[in-house]
């Protein structure tokens, strides 16, 4: 395991076993800045790996603002679809469904991410073992 970033909020951490990045949410992100902070180094990570899968753990994150939801599918997204020139990325998000805005917000971006790139696919996992089946199968 490859740690990137870490911070009180968020880890930024890549399984060579699974050949998945994760961004891990500790706590609920405090504002904007922090968000797009966390989110900046989770892309600039990407950028130095060769994979094609990313996973949001987004159990603890909370809910995130309408301008954070809009950064991710602006630049985040985009920004990993450059990188990878044409190869699909594989996005996962593992949720708590009983963490009703943390949902709402990752449902959100799930939503507007589609949008942007029709063959684009955010799968939604509760379970870590049916997560870990999920990337093991790609």
């Amino acid at each position: 395991m490859q740690m990137f970033f870490q911070n009180e909020c968020a880890e930024i951490y890549y399984d060579d076993v699974l050949d998945t990045l994760f961004l891990k949410y500790l706590n609920k992100v405090q504002n904007t800045e922090k968000f797009i902070e966390i989110n900046s180094q989770l892309l600039e990570a990407f950028r130095q790996l060769d994979t094609q899968k990313f996973v949001a753990d987004i159990r603890k994150m909370g809910i995130i603002s309408i301008e954070s939801q809009n950064w991710v599918v602006e630049n985040l997204i985009p920004g990993m679809f450059r990188h990878l020139n044409g190869r699909p990325l594989f996005h996962a998000q593992l949720i708590d469904p009983s963490e009703v805005m943390s949902k709402v917000s990752g449902s959100n971006i799930k939503s507007r991410a589609k949008k942007e790139d029709e063959g684009f696919v955010v799968h939604q996992f509760t379970a870590e073992n049916e997560l870990t089946d999920y990337l093991n199968s790609l």
